[in-house]
């Protein structure tokens, strides 16, 4: 039997389980990567002796197939448990109602067992889809890929999912109705620590809504000790053009006043732009796929913002482009 090729774009969560899946149907899978490292958003930025979780924060286990791949990544040293003291406003939190884990040494080891013998090609963008009579192939900015895949699966946040797959059926014309919201991320590094009342904190108001001490993670270097900051939606949208160096001058001066006290100069500040980093508006479904033209979109937009949702949708989507190709899904398990 021929080789049945399937292209991935995009290696965050939903990607990778979908790409983890389709392989275990023995189809080829090639994975592509604009970023040159895998994870998307499950992200730590290092510099020196500085580590900042600068996307997403935590992760928490709910569905059976979830809470199966997590145990998988404790078991391999891959995850641990946070337990910060939390407040929200200037009201201490109790422990939260289910726990809260991350990734070691980083985020982006929640999604490394899923690369496994994976071709995953990093630092190349997709610009085009273009059908032909036996597939699709891909333009991107090394060029026009000399391969013919069978299926495409996207899965890369919905504005950009939305460009590549507008033009080729009316089905993927409802992911237009999905609202994603912009982040600026805060990073600030403290020598000597600083006291904010707590390791993480939220807030319901404000250009601030959440603040957490990286370094209260195990795992995470305690000194110079870490914190990384997100703000608000709206603040985000009205600042959206600003430049990092501002935005984190920004943001540190409203991190003080949510506080409430003068906080030292940080030995490091730096600031990052997450343009689709919430999830407002889902699609509503699992995944969105077109079976006349063997293609679908997954991610967390499709569910939920959760890390979870996007592991759910990419294993979702890869189901049904399994079927669309006739290949049996029989070795994906619940």
């Amino acid at each position: 039997m021929e080789d049945v090729r399937f292209a991935v774009i995009g290696a965050g969560m939903a990607g990778l389980a979908c790409a983890h899946e389709l392989a275990r149907a023995d189809a080829r899978v090639t994975v592509f990567e604009r970023a040159r490292g895998l994870g998307g958003r499950l992200a730590t930025r290092r510099i020196g002796p500085l580590a900042f979780d600068h996307g997403a924060q935590f992760i928490t286990t709910r569905s059976r197939s979830f809470s199966r791949h997590a145990e998988t990544a404790l078991r391999a040293g891959m995850l641990d448990a946070w337990r910060p003291r939390i407040m929200e406003d200037d009201r201490a939190w109790p422990a939260p109602i289910e726990d809260w884990w991350i990734g070691q040494p980083g985020m982006s080891a929640l999604v490394r067992p899923l690369a496994r013998n994976i071709e995953i090609h990093g630092g190349v963008a997709v610009h085009e889809l273009i059908p032909s009579q036996r597939g699709w192939e891909l333009q991107t900015d090394s060029g026009r890929q000399n391969v013919t895949f069978r299926a495409v699966a996207v899965a890369i946040p919905a504005p950009q999912a939305s460009a590549l797959l507008g033009p080729h059926g009316r089905s993927f014309k409802q992911i237009a109705d999905v609202r994603m919201a912009p982040c600026w991320t805060g990073m600030f590094a403290f020598d000597p620590p600083i006291d904010a009342g707590a390791d993480a904190r939220r807030w319901t108001s404000g250009p601030i809504v959440w603040a957490a001490c990286n370094s209260s993670k195990p795992g995470r270097p305690h000194t110079p000790q870490c914190w990384v900051l997100h703000a608000s939606s709206g603040w985000s949208r009205e600042h959206i053009d600003l430049d990092a160096t501002e935005a984190a001058s920004l943001l540190l001066q409203a991190f003080e006043d949510s506080v409430g006290y003068r906080l030292p100069t940080p030995v490091h500040q730096d600031a990052h732009r997450w343009r689709h980093a919430l999830v407002e508006q889902p699609l509503g479904q699992s995944c969105l796929a077109d079976e006349e033209m063997s293609a679908g979109a997954c991610g967390d937009w499709c569910i939920a913002p959760r890390v979870e949702a996007a592991f759910e949708s990419g294993r979702s989507l890869a189901q049904s482009l399994l079927s669309m190709v006739g290949l049996s899904s029989r070795m994906l398990r619940p």
